[in-house]
């Protein structure tokens, strides 16, 4: 019986021996895998190969240091296995060798302690060795997004913005989806470390980065392009877009208020913006388009933002003229179509749809400030307003389609041969024209606000019933806007203390 034990206790020993080989096999793989990808960009840091190949390399010793991590932890279970069978054997050894003991006993009451105190040993070398390899993971993993992100700000370096941006160039000529890019620059920032020192500029930057990150959609990369300047790539965007995204996040920046050692700073930043375009054979050109439109805006006198169509750089917002056009003008408020005219049109274009099948749209536009405008301001002012609005209005429809005004601070637009789906297209146009456009009063640039209603012509509709339904949806969508408003003003005034 005691040869069969002894048996047991080498079969034992080997499976140990054995367990414990794998293991430091394993460590060291893991070790030197993880010691390769940390060496690598280290010597090569600015190499686009050496990068990708740090990042695979990265990649896989994570997952090489995690399945040693898992078969650590199984070694772990199988020795907790083995000491609990080689401790019933010992009590089963005692409880014989109480009935007959013998010198046989005794030194195999030896053996067995020995096989038990070797087990508690590998045991706890098993577990250092465990915690090591989660030790050496969770810092490789680290070392990997700190390559990857800038320390100050938390977002997005340098290096990653090259490798989205070329990602976005090869998606764009590959299924031609757009991208546009943003880059901004916060206006006299040396001049503002120079004045408050460095630690308050950094705060700056911290928050504007804060801004950023709360200002972008969950596609964009906000990014940190180098010193004070940032860059937010945004992909599956057109260069419309990318111009209101520009605006709003200038007006963020503008409304920032950062604090710092018991002073309050504002600073504000100017943008530029531009998109990949044709005959773009590289990312190069769109950053360079997009940094000619920065410098443009400085130029401009900073706090502003410009794009660049491919050829020249352009204001972002588009500030509509404050006066009267010249009497040889395209477009005045008076030379608008009446309503008169867009009804006699109406009716020969319903009566045409109908006998021939051709789809017929009109939209309903109205100008939400009018009424206000007009009291405050004065007839003249108010109707300077809806020439500039006719003035963008117009250049945003198509020839064959005809802009009339109705009531005070209301439009109707025909749009014959269009469904309502290439409506909409002319609606989100118009929406685009009108958030890019400003309206100076009394020396305050003021955003025109404007609200549409589309119908689209039915079998046993008539001219009155298309234009009261479009009509309708104005009336809701305005109504809903001043339900909304209501509510916010309430809201502030139950918290007012």
């Amino acid at each position: 019986m005691f040869a069969d034990y002894a048996s047991l206790d080498t079969l034992l020993t080997l499976d140990l021996l054995f367990a414990g080989v794998a293991l430091v096999i394993g460590f060291a793989l893991g070790a030197w895998i993880y010691g390769t990808a940390t060496d690598d960009p280290a010597r090569k840091a600015r190499s686009k190969r050496r990068d990708i190949a740090f990042r695979r390399s990265a990649e896989r010793a994570m997952m090489a240091s995690q399945r040693i991590q898992d078969l650590a932890k199984n070694m772990v279970c199988d020795v907790d296995a083995h000491a609990v069978k080689v401790e019933e054997f010992n009590n089963e050894l005692h409880a014989i060798a109480g009935e007959k003991p013998s010198e046989e006993s005794v030194a195999a009451f030896a053996t067995i302690d020995r096989m038990i105190t070797a087990n508690n040993e590998l045991k706890q070398r098993l577990a250092q060795a465990e915690h090591q390899i989660a030790a050496q993971a969770a810092d490789l993993r680290s070392y990997a997004t700190e390559a990857r992100t800038d320390s100050l700000t938390n977002l997005s370096n340098r290096r990653a913005f090259d490798d989205e941006i070329q990602r976005r160039f090869a998606e764009w000529q590959r299924c031609r989806t757009p991208c546009a890019l943003m880059i901004l620059d916060i206006d006299h920032f040396k001049r503002f470390n120079d004045s408050h020192g460095h630690p308050a500029g950094d705060e700056v930057l911290r928050e504007i980065g804060n801004v950023l990150v709360t200002t972008a959609r969950q596609m964009d990369l906000p990014c940190r392009y180098g010193g004070e300047e940032f860059a937010v790539i945004l992909p599956a965007t057109e260069i419309q877009e990318a111009r209101i995204a520009a605006e709003r996040l200038r007006k963020a920046v503008e409304s920032t208020i950062v604090t710092f050692d018991g002073q309050s700073f504002c600073v504000t930043a100017s943008i530029g913006v531009a998109s990949l375009a044709e005959g773009d054979d590289s990312p190069v050109r769109l950053v360079r388009r997009a940094d000619e439109a920065l410098y443009k805006s400085k130029e401009a006198g900073r706090n502003c933002g410009h794009w660049h169509d491919g050829i020249q750089c352009l204001p972002v917002v588009r500030v509509l003229p404050t006066k009267r056009p010249p009497t040889n003008a395209p477009m005045t408020i008076d030379g608008v179509a009446t309503k008169s005219v867009f009804v006699d049109l109406l009716l020969r274009r319903v009566s045409e749809s109908h006998r021939r099948g051709i789809p017929l749209s009109i939209m309903h536009l109205k100008v939400d400030d009018y009424p206000m405008i007009r009291e405050q301001y004065g007839k003249s002012v108010a109707h300077t307003m809806l020439e500039s609005f006719a003035f963008f209005t117009q250049s945003a429809l198509r020839e064959m389609d005809l802009l009339a005004r109705l009531d005070d601070g209301e439009f109707a637009v025909l749009l014959p041969g269009s469904t309502i789906s290439e409506a909409n297209q002319v609606a989100k146009c118009l929406q685009i024209s009108a958030a890019n456009s400003v309206f100076s009063l009394q020396n305050q640039l003021t955003q025109l606000r404007v609200t549409h209603g589309l119908a689209e012509l039915r079998p046993q509709d008539t001219a009155a019933l298309l234009m009261a339904r479009a009509k309708v949806i104005v009336e809701t969508e305005v109504e809903t806007e001043e339900m909304q408003r209501d509510m916010i003003a309430s809201q502030r005034c139950a918290c007012w203390p």
